[in-house]
């Protein structure tokens, strides 16, 4: 009790709250930037903390890291332009809602999802850390790669009207995954002799390309049916938040969208941007109107944002517990806490620290913080959605362009983008949809590294991997999946054909 009581002294410092503040705000900023990624903040902001007390660094550097989360769904569901990666599930739904006029609902609804499942995470992590840490620790190569294929399972949640189609993108996804060097091997593949390909396709420069440059080609090809303007006098109107019943009718949605998000941030090597889409998948799939998603339903975006959240907080479980990092901004987190003299691990639990708990009520304390930025500022975020697209877009333009020129320093970056903007573009034109294709991107690295690794482990022996107790339950649950998304794509097709 004397911890929490001196933990929570710690964080009612006025200086730490206005660290927390600013923190916020410039995740909020970066987030909503395209290119501007959050491990890229982190890594910025950790020379200006030297100077601080090992505290206040890291609530520091946790504010931007949450405020980064949630500035990326934000534009996503303004603009279609996700500004990180995590942000691209919550603009399924998110970007449609806005077009019809309830972009404040769905940033309140985004901010409310971010607040429920970091208190759900924040729960997990007290209560189940070093039990989700075990589990954790039992996962290798064979399960990473079962997880990968568990992942593109729910294809048919984000296919649309043809489970077909979405299989060709999503195909065509793991095929640019494949683009760059084998990860076991070195071997060169589809780089054309090219060194800019050596690496393959950066994940922000398709993510930039895919939403943001197809939306503005999108908007070249239908100015006026798709310019903010001429939508109607109802967007962004005031009056149109989030009421109570809507917050009561997505408890359920959040719930299990914060405890896959729990999950999944418990392993290390996984992230935000595979929750999101579990969870979302996983809503649709389970929804009694699955028709309904990526037409503009709130449970998307809370399903999409309560995922991603859940799975940030969640990955200071292994972090914590045993100094594994989670994914790639928590992993710079733990640079910064070895940085500052604070010894993770087994310790933190004791009781003999507080440490941990000035860690916890943090996070909750960040939380109120973004969610606050996001529910009373919604009124002027949503503003931007009423700006014409003759102002807008060049706008959105030049972000596009330093946005990807920065993630490398590289006018090949910029040309990538256009490319992908130019292919998101024909598939949208054919009936393609893009969320398969940015799920192939983004697993296709995982299941074919992790087959590689796993497959040389056993000399060649398939069997000896898939018989492995956990990696089988996985590829069985994916089964179930694949059977249940082909009922569901079923569904999706006869209910909008009537």
């Amino acid at each position: 009790m004397g911890n929490l009581f001196e933990a929570m002294q710690t964080i009612a410092d006025p200086y730490i709250i206005l660290l927390m503040v600013v923190g916020v705000l410039l995740g909020l900023i970066i987030g909503s930037l395209p290119g501007l990624t959050d491990p890229m903040a982190l890594g910025l902001a950790i020379p200006f903390t030297f100077g601080m007390e090992p505290i206040a660094a890291i609530l520091l550097l946790l504010a931007i890291h949450f405020g980064a989360l949630y500035g990326g769904s934000m534009t996503a569901i303004l603009i279609n332009t996700p500004g990180t990666p995590a942000g691209a599930a919550a603009g399924l739904d998110g970007f449609p809602l806005t077009q019809k006029g309830y972009s404040k609902k769905a940033l309140q609804m985004s901010a409310f999802s971010a607040l429920f499942a970091a208190v759900v995470s924040v729960i997990a992590l007290v209560l189940f850390a070093p039990l989700l840490a075990k589990v954790a620790l039992q996962f290798g190569p064979s399960e990473y790669f079962a997880l990968g294929l568990f992942g593109l399972s729910i294809v048919a949640g984000v296919a649309g009207k043809s489970l077909t189609k979405a299989l060709i993108a999503a195909t065509l996804g793991i095929f640019v995954s494949t683009i760059g060097a084998d990860p076991l091997f070195g071997v060169e593949r589809f780089t054309f002799g090219s060194y800019y390909l050596y690496e393959g396709i950066d994940l922000v420069t398709a993510l930039i390309g895919l939403f943001a440059v197809t939306e503005i080609f999108k908007r070249f090809q239908f100015p006026q049916q798709l310019d903010p303007s001429k939508l109607g006098g109802n967007l962004g109107r005031k009056g149109e938040g989030l009421n109570r019943k809507e917050v009561k009718g997505s408890l359920k949605t959040l719930s299990k969208g914060s405890v896959i998000g729990v999950l999944v941030g418990a392993l290390p090597g996984t992230g935000a941007v595979i929750s999101s889409f579990l969870s979302y998948g996983e809503e649709v799939r389970s929804s009694k109107k699955p028709e309904k998603y990526g037409k503009g339903e709130l449970n998307g975006v809370a399903a999409a944002e309560s995922g991603a959240i859940g799975t940030e907080s969640a990955a200071l479980i292994p972090l914590l517990t045993f100094g594994i990092p989670g994914d790639v901004a928590t992993a710079i987190l733990l640079g910064a806490f070895t940085l500052h003299g604070i010894q993770i691990g087994p310790d933190l639990f004791d009781g003999s620290t507080n440490v941990l708990m000035m860690i916890i009520i943090g996070i909750l304390v960040l939380e109120i913080f973004v969610f606050t930025a996001g529910w009373y500022g919604s009124s002027l975020i949503t503003k931007i959605v009423k700006i014409k697209n003759a102002y807008l877009f060049p706008i959105i333009c030049v972000l596009v362009v330093a946005g990807s020129f920065a993630l490398m320093t590289s006018l090949f970056n910029v040309w990538v983008t256009l490319a992908f903007g130019a292919i998101g573009f024909i598939l949208l034109k054919f009936g393609y949809p893009l969320p398969p294709l940015l799920l192939g991107i983004i697993l296709g690295p995982i299941i074919e590294h992790n087959y590689l690794l796993a497959i040389s482990s056993t000399g060649g022996n398939v069997m000896e991997i898939i018989t492995r107790p956990i990696t089988l339950g996985i590829l069985i649950a994916a089964v179930i999946m694949m059977i249940l998304s082909v009922k569901m794509s079923k569904k999706i097709r006869n209910s909008t054909s009537d």
